[in-house]
């Protein structure tokens, strides 16, 4: 934990460097961050180490990155859902096609923000499905419609991600890192921080930011999740960068 200019992000860099010193595979190295101009940077701050194997380190967002687990053959016969992002302009016909039980266009619309901020807070153990049982029906009818036209919201990633992980313990995927590291944590949602915590269920994760600089509450950023980290994950060593 550091505040604006102490070093946080070369600290990962520094650590990647150690890790490769050390004799790490790098593709068993996932470096995570918040947005893709931050994972571009992160990339090319890695790839300056200049240790070999550096350029072969994995940076990038976790949503880059559920997005690529999620097209893999054997994750979408298991999950029944196929990860094509839902355009723009696709959105008005899905939600006329839900029934108007839900009320008008507008109506709706305020529904399907509600809908993806429960899978961003986890209010439940089954994101996606709030706990009002209208809301359910309203999730029903989104999710029917998606798997009809092959297609995802941008935010099912992390969430179709956390119920594959969850559900399938031993699955490749769980054992596929040694050690992930993650940049400005506390601009992850909760239900990002928990995808982060089941892809290092098998491996060491090193986890860097600053809880006092959470840009992102319209997102529904978790500051919590790294004040509470050393409370939350046994044998964490936390480090304050001054």
């Amino acid at each position: 934990v550091g505040g604006p200019g102490t070093g946080k992000s070369f600290g990962l860099q520094r650590r990647v460097a150690r890790l490769l010193e050390q004799g790490q595979d790098p593709r068993k190295i996932l470096a995570v961050t918040f947005t893709r101009t931050a994972a571009q940077d992160l990339k090319k701050e890695i790839q300056a180490i200049g240790i070999t194997g550096s350029d072969k380190v994995i940076a990038r967002t976790l949503h880059s990155f559920c997005f690529s687990l999620l097209q893999r053959e054997d994750i979408i016969r298991n999950t029944g859902r196929f990860p094509r992002p839902l355009l723009e302009y696709e959105q008005n016909p899905m939600l006329y096609d839900i029934s108007n039980a839900f009320g008008n266009l507008r109506d709706k619309k305020k529904k399907l923000k509600a809908f993806e901020a429960a899978w961003a807070r986890l209010q439940s153990e089954e994101p996606g499905f709030p706990l009002d049982e209208v809301d359910k029906q309203f999730g029903r009818g989104i999710t029917l419609w998606l798997k009809a036209h092959e297609a995802m919201l941008f935010g099912e990633m992390i969430v179709e991600a956390f119920h594959y992980l969850l559900n399938n313990p031993r699955c490749a995927v769980r054992r596929e890192f040694d050690h992930i590291l993650v940049d400005e944590y506390q601009d992850l949602n909760k239900a990002e921080q928990v995808v982060i915590d089941l892809l290092a269920s098998n491996c060491n994760l090193a986890i860097i930011g600053d809880d006092d600089q959470s840009i992102y509450s319209f997102k529904h950023a978790n500051p919590e999740g790294i004040r509470e980290f050393p409370d939350t994950h046994p044998g964490c060593v936390s480090i304050d960068f001054d």
